[in-house]
């Protein structure tokens, strides 16, 4: 059975993976992952804004293609047009504003391509720093997407106003307005939290990491980590690094210390991925994944900084809204791993990990691919249908991946052979043997040799 246990893992692991892609494709092309974004400066008599929304969702709106079209000319007029049915700006009066249209630009904003239209607001005779903003564009063919408001006042403060959603697409701004400051830090919260979990790049390197949190290296292969404590505190490491590489360079983009394009930095988080994958697969170094996480952290951060710029937060002055956005991101970490963890450490005890922990990476290390591919623009990743499948259904995943967990525990407990102590049960014939010191041979102290075939 030991031999067998392996492949039937691997299946498994592709059968719940297919199954994840077939069942979903229809509802993953139906949701957009992307926000749409309003950036609204006060003058001293008008207000002038420039909403940005994905151009493959406005497709999807419209029922056109302009993806693929580089003539932005040539479908400005409907873009604008589709625009001002749906922003209405009303004064403290009741009366409407009228709204008058600039050029549309098409641009990339962390590797999605956008388009953003400026839009001049007059408000007569009323007072320009008290309206009321309704905005509901792509929102109506889309309940599930969103359009974050980022108000720029008459001295140059920069704050979250809010986010519009369904449920309420108006936005009151200035004296009308009877929310907080407050109310727009907890919207930029939730929006760095949804911001990670649909990100399918962000999430995949933080889970790729934590397929290596229950080993550890011994001689230059993979080995059991001995312990759930032990495991624990590489798994605080890993997160730990993270945190710190990202926000590190997040806050020095808020504050203008960095610039960097955004089409590298999309490249180099593919990159990010496939060197995790690379270190699941065979250890590139003995505590490898807390650097990783560390150095390509600072890549992660330089993306997040480039959405916020997309957002009109950046100098001093969008701090708060830029940490309220980074606690957003912890909050989405500390939820991917309370929800996977778990079953990765159940899954971990087991001989079937090693098979899960190279399956893991490969998926992994083809989807990194993918990614660099098309970012490169060298080929449309061609995995880009299941990888939306996946994130549109977080919940298949967790609930797979705890299935499997409970199926190999009940798989090894069915097999006494695998007890550690039963050397001559061991597939090899060597047996297992624990490791209890660290010396000159490189033994690590609370490593089990559970996989001497492992690379």
């Amino acid at each position: 059975m030991a031999s067998l246990l392996r492949p039937r893992t691997l299946a498994a692991g592709a059968a719940l993976a297919g199954g994840l892609v077939v069942a979903t494709p229809a509802v993953a092309d139906a949701h957009s992952l992307d926000s749409s974004t309003l950036s609204v400066r006060v003058g001293e008599d008008s207000v002038d804004a420039t909403v940005s929304v994905a151009l493959e969702t406005l497709d999807q709106a419209l029922g056109t293609d302009h993806t693929s079209s580089a003539d932005v000319a040539s479908y400005a007029e409907a873009v604008t047009a589709y625009l001002d049915e749906h922003l209405t700006v009303t004064g403290a009066d009741g009366a409407a504003w009228s709204e008058t249209w600039a050029d549309v630009v098409r641009e990339s904003v962390e590797g999605i391509e956008s388009l953003s239209a400026e839009v001049t607001l007059d408000p007569g005779d009323a007072d320009p720093s008290a309206f009321t903003l309704t905005y509901d564009g792509i929102i109506e063919a889309d309940p599930s997407h969103e359009a974050v408001v980022v108000l720029t006042d008459a001295a140059g403060d920069i704050s979250t106003a809010g986010v519009l959603t369904a449920s309420d697409s108006g936005l009151p701004i200035g004296e009308t307005a009877g929310g907080s400051v407050s109310t727009g830090l907890a919207d930029m919260v939730g929006y760095g939290l949804h911001h990670v979990l649909e990100g399918a790049d962000h999430l995949l390197f933080l889970l790729t990491l934590l397929l290596v949190a229950p080993v550890v290296v011994v001689a230059g292969r993979w080995q059991r980590r001995e312990g759930l404590l032990p495991t624990l505190r590489r798994v605080l490491a890993v997160v730990t690094a993270f945190t710190v590489g990202h926000s590190l360079t997040l806050i020095a983009s808020a504050l203008g210390w960095v610039s960097v394009p955004g089409a590298p930095v999309e490249v180099a988080i593919a990159v990010s991925v496939g060197v995790a994958a690379a270190h699941a697969l065979r250890p590139l170094a003995r505590g490898g994944e807390v650097a990783i996480a560390g150095a390509f952290g600072l890549v992660h951060g330089l993306a997040f900084a480039g959405i916020l710029t997309g957002l009109g937060l950046d100098g001093s002055a969008s701090v708060p809204a830029l940490l309220a956005f980074n606690v957003g991101v912890e909050l989405a970490q500390l939820l991917t791993v309370a929800l996977v963890f778990p079953s990765l450490y159940v899954v971990s005890r087991t001989r079937s990990y090693p098979a899960l922990r190279r399956t893991g990476a490969v998926v992994a290390l083809a989807a990194a691919t993918g990614w660099a591919l098309d970012r490169l623009g060298v080929l449309a990743d061609p995995l880009a249908g299941a990888e939306e499948a996946v994130i549109a259904h977080p919940w298949h995943v967790v609930a797979g991946l705890a299935l499997l967990a409970a199926c190999c525990r009940a798989a090894d407990r069915r097999t006494p052979a695998h007890r550690p102590e039963d050397a001559s049960a061991h597939p090899t014939g060597r047996g297992l043997r624990r490791t209890a010191s660290r010396g000159p041979g490189g033994t690590v102290r609370g490593a089990t040799l559970l996989d001497p075939s492992a690379a």
